[in-house]
């Protein structure tokens, strides 16, 4: 049986978060959506609901939060106020150098919902198949040195004179 929700450590979303320039972030809101059409046999394309993560992740974190509550799960946080957090980092990518630089702290907002999410999975963990998605792939690694090398020299360059 799958998690209710995506399971996937705090790190490891963070560093995929940060060396994918936020894809990462679009994966898991994907993932997050296709588990709630599935148990909500709600017609809904949830590709898209990613691609267009940080306007629809107002709902999202507010369904994540139901969940949560529904499983008896606290969840502290405010969705409207961490999806407004999202929505701006996201935009932040537009300022100039080094202000664009701003925008990777999009992950930050994100992190009390994914927290959220593995509180409610670990009271499914024992039924699931699934495990805590807690280590690295070969293409973890990969996207990590690669994305890595890409954001090191892209901060590095946003830093040298001209």
């Amino acid at each position: 049986a799958m998690l209710p929700l995506f399971p996937v450590a705090t790190h490891k979303f963070v560093v995929m978060s940060l060396c994918t320039f936020g894809i990462y972030e679009l994966y898991w809101c994907y993932q997050h959506w296709d588990r709630i059409r599935v148990a909500s046999g709600e017609s809904m394309r949830p590709i898209w609901r990613a691609i267009f993560a940080p306007l629809w992740a107002f709902s999202l974190f507010r369904r994540i939060r139901y969940v949560a509550h529904s499983a008896g799960v606290p969840a502290g946080w405010s969705a409207g106020a961490l999806a407004g957090c999202y929505l701006v980092l996201n935009i932040m990518w537009r300022l100039p150098d080094p202000w664009w630089l701003i925008s990777f702290a999009s992950v930050l907002p994100m992190i009390p919902v994914q927290r959220t999410a593995q509180r409610v999975n670990e009271l499914h963990v024992t039924n699931s198949t699934e495990g805590r998605n807690d280590r690295y792939s070969a293409a973890n690694v990969t996207m990590i040195v690669i994305g890595g090398l890409i954001l090191a020299l892209s901060v590095i360059g946003t830093f040298l004179p001209e």
